[in-house]
């Protein structure tokens, strides 16, 4: 190799360092490893990733819905005190 070639190499390699990541988080390493060797082995389009990508996009929109109510009710002129009046007691 040239030295202008190594000197590349060792660039690149101190740029990614892979070994510092995998000391400071090994866990967030595996999992971006698996999430890799998923997609790479082509099962991105899947059925199975389809009905889990729905999944967990019903349970965000779920979690995120009173939060949604809330910052939009203005806009259908709904808030949640007049979506839910406090009611009087002995009624």
């Amino acid at each position: 190799m040239k030295p202008s070639e190594s000197s590349l190499i060792d660039l690149v390699k101190e740029i990614i360092d892979i070994e510092g990541r995998v000391e400071r988080n090994p866990y967030g390493m595996v999992a971006g490893a698996l999430g890799a060797g998923f997609v790479l082995g082509g099962g991105l389009f899947t059925r199975l990733t389809g009905h889990i990508a729905g999944a967990v996009l019903r349970l965000g929109v779920m979690a995120a819905l009173p939060r949604l109510e809330k910052d939009f009710g203005w806009c259908t002129g709904r808030t949640t005190e007049t979506a839910n009046p406090p009611s009087k007691k002995g009624e």
